[in-house]
């Protein structure tokens, strides 16, 4: 299912439209979906959005979780990726008008517990997502629905891990080594970026976590993304970057950039490091060297700066 929610995104990713923002970093959320395209403007009030039925829903859909496998556990609050599919020319089916409750509930234990799905809507990428935040006390097959003012729009099951190789909130960073450059010449040879801000590239990732800064690490390949998500990842993370001078932001090309080229997509040893089997993904450490939000996929600029904010 992960694969075909790739699919889709990437061909919705070459079409245009929306996408962005979602909840607080660690706890659940409960913030309203934003209704002007920038994670800023007032919502609707449930009473006043639109029905499931008048914004398309009156025929089959399909919920998926576009979370890479293994990538949801046990360890404290997970961001959570939803996504209503449908058919025809647009599959995404969500909208910022379309509120959305997002129920978990165990298919072995009496576990179980809610959280608002909040929509991305930003214009650099076309993807309709909800993202929510959930804590799980225990792993094994979830049942994830989807509701929307009183009407039941689907499910799906996923499987939560009890331990993610990924780090997650409250982990220590792995110090792990990545390439660094300063002049044109030596980002263009470990950056695919057309436009690198040069700053993404004086530190690796080893000596940004351990001096005494926070670091935005953004593992993302423009060129050679598989899921046409990075780009714009990239682009939401120079946007809640610029003109903060407090924190350090390395990014990293998670293929070998000799061998990508040739079409031999090989990760290198940071994503190993880090656990990490997809891009792209984005994390915040703290100035100690602890993780404090992680994203993967598409993120939200709101959303990356509600977790720069935290720190």
């Amino acid at each position: 299912m992960f694969g075909i929610v790739v699919l889709l995104m990437v061909a919705a990713a070459c079409s245009g439209g929306n996408e962005e923002a979602t909840g607080p970093e660690g706890s659940s959320s409960d913030v309203s979906s934003d209704t002007t395209g920038d994670g800023t403007g007032d919502a609707e009030t449930d009473a006043d959005a639109p029905s499931p039925e008048e914004l398309g829903f009156s025929g089959p859909v399909t919920v998926v979780i576009p979370n890479s496998p293994g990538s949801i556990s046990t360890s404290g609050a997970q961001r959570v990726m939803t996504a209503i599919l449908g058919s025809g020319a647009q599959p995404f089916l969500g909208s910022a008008d379309l509120p959305v409750t997002v129920a978990f509930d165990a298919v072995n234990t009496d576990d179980n517990g809610q959280a608002e799905g909040t929509y991305l809507t930003t214009s650099e990428a076309p993807l309709g997502l909800y993202v929510s935040y959930f804590e799980f006390p225990s792993p094994g097959l979830w049942e994830i629905s989807l509701s929307s003012n009183g009407t039941e729009i689907g499910q799906t099951l996923f499987e939560v891990i009890d331990d993610s190789p990924i780090p997650t909130i409250g982990d220590e960073a792995p110090a792990t080594d990545s390439l660094t450059g300063t002049t044109p010449e030596e980002i263009a040879a470990i950056s695919t970026d057309q436009e690198p801000v040069t700053g993404f590239y004086d530190l690796s990732i080893a000596d940004a976590i351990t001096n005494d800064r926070p670091t935005v690490i953004a593992f993302v390949t423009p060129a050679f993304c598989q899921t046409a998500l990075c780009g714009p990842t990239l682009e939401t993370v120079k946007a809640a970057t610029a003109g903060r001078d407090d924190l350090d932001v390395v990014h990293v090309e998670p293929f070998d950039l000799q061998l990508a080229p040739q079409g031999a997509l090989v990760p290198i040893a940071s994503m190993d490091d880090w656990g990490l089997q997809t891009e792209p993904w984005v994390f915040v450490v703290d100035a100690d060297g602890t993780v404090a939000a992680t994203f993967e996929g598409i993120i939200g600029l709101d959303e990356l700066e509600r977790a720069l904010s935290a720190l």
